[in-house]
């Protein structure tokens, strides 16, 4: 489905094409402030995808049509290290480019965001938890979110841990950085 973009403006500017040969899927709310999933495919046919789930804040402006920097950034990573699916879901699920712009914790995260992340990662190799630091209102939904993906089974993994703990943004990462295990607890 594509971006309602008529219903809610998640605001930023930064529209990216979708690189040859990838194509584009996501997944919205029917009143658009929520994107619960996103989909770059570049499987070659007749052979058998290889997905990385990368698990974020919050979405901006990526559809299925366009992606944003972060999207992109991620992508990259993705196809450099071999897969050929790059799914993205985040720990919130509420559009806005500026973090400020998220409402409280009863409105950012929609009760349909922690089964289609679980759905994702049932279909992922891997689970990259990128999410940078949130404001501590979403502890609770941090731990869900994170406990959720854990009862997956899938391996978590990130680029390092900032100082309070949360899994590294990857947007400013050199193209090298190194995927760590994600820690328990």
């Amino acid at each position: 489905m594509s971006a309602p973009e008529d219903r809610h403006d998640p605001g930023g500017k930064v529209r990216l094409r979708l690189p040859e040969g990838v194509r584009g899927g996501a997944t919205f709310s029917p009143c658009g402030r929520y994107r619960q999933a996103l989909v770059r495919d570049w499987t070659p046919e007749g052979t058998t995808p290889r997905a990385v789930l990368f698990v974020g804040m919050n979405p901006s402006v990526a559809s299925a049509e366009v992606s944003d920097p972060t999207c992109h950034r991620e992508l990259t990573f993705a196809r450099d290290w071999g897969f050929t699916r790059y799914l993205k879901g985040n720990v919130l699920d509420w559009r806005a480019t500026a973090p400020r712009d998220l409402p409280g914790p009863d409105l950012a995260c929609s009760p349909a965001n922690i089964p289609a992340l679980v759905a994702m990662a049932d279909e992922a190799e891997l689970i990259v938890m990128a999410h940078g630091r949130l404001p501590a209102r979403y502890g609770g939904i941090v731990r869900a979110t994170t406990e959720a993906l854990r009862q997956t089974g899938r391996p978590l993994g990130c680029f390092g841990l900032n100082r309070d703990g949360s899994p590294r943004h990857p947007l400013y990462l050199r193209k090298d950085a190194k995927l760590l295990p994600f820690p328990a607890g």
